[in-house]
């Protein structure tokens, strides 16, 4: 593994005031899942914990080391790269620092489509991960992560999650993408007291569920994607209620200011907002201060560049584009993620010196509602159309309770049985029997913003 840190030394606390039962876990079930699975969480995220109070000159000294190293990696061993610095007259060695990274094309998402061989690493032993995109931009893409690679993500996500004052072993709501766990994270599930739940069956009767079992378990914590958590808690406002929440922290889609105040208000807390990608990349997140998110210095390098890929001044809208430090079997550098923000200029309260970004400023989705109060949010999309490669681009809009239209491009391999494969799909999910239809279209247009919206919905929530 590349960038084995130097900042080990005494464990150091995690959050403050943790119970005996989330110091077993944390000291105890994660080194020993360490020991089982044969990964490295607890050791990193101590590191983690030791980095982020680091001066700035030693984080960007750290940081243009795994640079050089994966610059000469990938020159060596991932064709994609090998061309690319070749083509501009370059080497390796010319790129010392983030400085340089501009002299470096940006990786597109068509290029993880139509040249996915010669961006793996060649000769490449090991166990791989496939990784997809949620397709929020209107383009699914695969990246392959390695064990290494998926032990920085979660040592990145308990990292994010101790900044909100959370520690494994409190009791804590999940939503995600899909209810099926399998065994390891059943497991991890029980003994770290986590309830799961779809972020996509969001009915009133589904919801009015997940409250009870909430109340039954004494759940004080919520994790979740940004519309699945708006959901729940405008399910309360409607009712009148408010339940008082320890932290919330939300992920996967834009946490909008109207989200942000009612979740707050409802729940009586601070949101935590976090930055990751399908892709296994995660990029920033607040801090207890809850004002700009905080870049994750240690794993990835984010640019926020104009349409030529070159830097923007703190301040100016861009495109954020990443590298991710650890090389895995796919490397990922300056891959343009499809998002917008800004780097935010000056020091954060909280005395951390990492870069600060903006919340993601590009348009995301709104939720499909239909008339049997069914809420269907980007990710409920996305996990249908990921896995079909037959079908390049799409987005759905609505401008009717009763029926959605969806907008795509043909992929390789495409054939009209998979649009009803699509309809049923959705159909299954669904408690009213919307109307769908579909229209073929050559490419589907962007937003001012650099952005494909998936959902476009004018019909109110």
């Amino acid at each position: 593994m590349y960038g084995q840190s130097v900042y080990r030394r005494r464990v150091v606390t995690l959050v403050p005031g943790m119970t005996a039962y989330q110091r077993l876990c944390h000291h105890g079930i994660l080194r020993l899942a360490d020991a089982v699975l044969g990964q490295r969480v607890y050791s990193r995220l101590d590191e983690l914990l030791r980095f982020q109070w680091k001066p700035i000159d030693e984080i960007e000294s750290y940081r243009s080391e795994r640079l050089q190293r994966l610059l000469s990696f990938s020159a060596a061993r991932v064709p994609f790269y090998r061309t690319a610095l070749a083509t501009r007259g370059l080497a390796a060695h010319d790129i010392q620092s983030v400085a340089d990274l501009p002299r470096l094309p940006v990786l597109q998402k068509h290029h993880l489509r139509n040249q996915f061989r010669d961006l793996q690493v060649e000769h490449y032993r090991g166990r791989t991960y496939e990784m997809k995109s949620s397709g929020s931009t209107g383009m699914q893409t695969t990246v392959l992560l390695d064990r290494a690679c998926y032990d920085e993500v979660f040592a990145t996500q308990l990292w994010f999650s101790s900044m909100g004052g959370f520690a494994m072993g409190k009791a804590h709501l999940q939503t995600g993408m899909s209810l099926k766990r399998g065994l390891v994270k059943g497991l991890k599930d029980l003994a770290f007291r986590c309830t799961y739940t779809s972020a996509f069956d969001l009915t009133d009767q589904t919801v009015a569920s997940v409250v009870q079992r909430m109340e039954r378990r004494g759940i004080r914590v919520i994790f979740g994607y940004a519309s699945s958590v708006y959901v729940l808690a405008r399910y309360l406002e409607k009712r009148g209620l408010e339940r008082q929440m320890d932290a919330v922290f939300t992920f996967g889609d834009s946490l909008f200011p109207h989200y942000r105040e009612l979740v707050e208000r409802v729940f009586r807390c601070r949101v935590t907002d976090c930055y990751g990608l399908g892709e296994g990349l995660q990029c920033a997140a607040q801090c207890e201060h809850h004002d700009a998110l905080h870049e994750a210095m240690h794993g990835v390098i984010v640019e926020i560049v104009d349409r030529d890929g070159n830097p923007c001044p703190d301040g100016q809208l861009g495109r954020v584009v990443v590298t991710r430090l650890e090389p895995g079997p796919m490397p990922l550098i300056r891959y343009d993620t499809g998002d917008v923000a800004f780097f935010v200029a000056g020091s954060c309260a909280c005395g951390r010196s990492l870069r600060r970004i903006s919340r993601i400023q590009g348009r995301a989705t709104d939720i499909v509602t239909t008339p049997a109060g069914d809420r269907l949010i980007l990710h409920f999309f996305t996990q249908i159309f990921e896995m079909l490669p037959e079908i390049a681009q799409f987005q759905v809009r609505q401008d009717r309770p009763e029926a959605i239209r969806i907008l795509y491009v043909e992929g390789t391999g495409f054939a009209p049985q998979i649009l009803e494969r699509v309809r049923a799909d959705i159909l299954r999910n669904c408690r009213f029997p919307l109307q769908i239809t579909f229209e073929p279209v050559e490419q589907i247009p962007l937003e001012q913003s650099n952005k494909r919206r998936f959902v476009i919905s004018t019909v109110p929530f």
